[in-house]
């Protein structure tokens, strides 16, 4: 592989990647607490208020697909700027939607403008990094993009308790303005006018059909696209066991899943630290091995009728694994491609994010039978995610892996 002409790239460059990162996931996550006031504000049901979500996902995920190639034709900065702008005006119209339809049409643009800033930041750590000091800079950047699921939905809580969910969806657009802000003044274009690819859709196609038919990326894509259902089967049903099951406050709900997010961040620190001495492959059949048994943990809780933080202790090691995982199956992805880097990431969050959001339906379908129905379900999830990741890292892998950590 030839290498980056821009050496290692700062702690400086990394948080604001991190940063941007972490914006999807607070526009997830912040609102949250909000569902069940949302659904009493518009007069609907809990499952047309999870369309919101859905909707997010999916535009998130089909949308790297347009943006593939514009990021691999136009360079980072400008597309970078473009989509974080989209994201502050369509979270300001989302907290001004007089209507369900309209908020679902604000919250589908602003998952447009993340799928932008998603491609753009996934091509940037493969421009200027790769192999194992890809893997810990994609470890960097998910331990600091992890802080937002611990941070959000205790923030959200506090704010939809005092002032409403509306004044959410303000927050977010400010939070968008002042990433945008720091991106302007932090972050350096890092496609060379020589590496760009010109903008030709039918040659787009063509590109993410030669990659997705790559068994090096496609067997990874689909392990970690596994634990992005598992995630988002978690978010979704978390809201609805925890409170309606429960008896969780706004508040306090936003505390205990900010609290079991901690183990998300651990989880890439602990992969970030390892990954040079055990290997990607090891390190992805650990982290499938700690989603499933931590699943388990919280059906046990479940059916036996112990109290809340023993189920989510559970979910606690199921997140661990889902970190460590997470990091691991991102470089192996990632680092099947040399060229094209950009339509490599859209093409990898079009299968996360695609699949991901048919969770939420799903998932409101199993938490609505409480929470037991809900935990075996994330059973089902973590033995598609082990059985995924066991296909990726044994098939075909061992000269791929070890040119990886070498």
């Amino acid at each position: 592989m030839e290498k980056s002409h821009f050496g290692n790239p700062s702690l400086k460059f990394a948080i604001a990647l991190g940063a941007i990162a972490a914006l999807g996931p607070s526009a997830v996550d912040m609102y949250l607490p909000s569902l069940p006031e949302m659904a009493v504000d518009y007069s609907t049901s809990v499952a047309s208020i999870q369309l919101t979500l859905t909707v997010f996902l999916l535009a998130m995920g089909l949308g790297q697909l347009l943006f593939g190639p514009v990021v691999d034709a136009f360079g980072r900065r400008r597309p970078l700027i473009a989509g974080l702008l989209l994201f502050s005006l369509s979270a300001l119209a989302a907290g001004a939607a007089p209507t369900l339809e309209w908020l679902l049409v604000a919250r589908f643009a602003q998952g447009i403008g993340s799928a932008l800033t998603l491609v753009v930041i996934m091509s940037m750590v493969r421009d200027v990094t790769q192999g194992v000091q890809a893997a810990k800079l994609f470890g960097l950047l998910l331990t600091i993009q992890g802080v937002a699921p611990i941070i959000a939905p205790g923030l959200g809580g506090y704010i939809e308790t005092h002032f409403g969910w509306r004044a959410v969806m303000l927050v977010l657009a400010v939070l968008g303005a002042l990433v945008a802000v720091n991106s302007m003044a932090v972050l350096p274009e890092t496609l060379p006018m020589q590496k760009r690819e010109p903008l030709n859709m039918r040659l787009a196609i063509r590109t993410y059909a030669r990659i997705a038919k790559d068994g090096r990326f496609l067997r990874p894509a689909l392990a970690l696209s596994a634990v992005f259902f598992f995630l988002f089967a978690y978010v979704g049903g978390a809201t609805f066991v925890y409170q309606k099951e429960y008896g969780l406050p706004a508040a306090q709900f936003g505390t205990l899943f900010g609290a079991t997010g901690i183990a998300i961040l651990i989880g890439a620190v602990v992969a970030t630290r390892l990954v040079g001495k055990y290997g990607l492959a090891r390190m992805a059949t650990a982290g499938a091995f700690c989603i499933f048994a931590g699943s388990v943990m919280a059906y046990g809780a479940a059916v036996s009728g112990s109290s809340l933080y023993w189920l989510a202790a559970g979910v606690a090691v199921a997140l661990l694994g889902l970190g460590i995982a997470e990091t691991s199956l991102m470089t192996l992805v990632m680092s099947s491609q040399t060229t094209a880097l950009g339509s490599t990431a859209a093409l990898l969050g079009a299968f996360q994010l695609g699949i991901s959001a048919f969770a939420t339906p799903l998932t409101g379908w199993a938490s609505s039978y409480g929470a037991t129905a809900w935990c075996a379900f994330l059973i089902v999830c973590a033995v598609m995610v082990g059985a995924l990741t066991w296909g990726s890292v044994r098939e075909g892998r061992a000269e791929h892996i070890t040119a990886l950590n070498h």
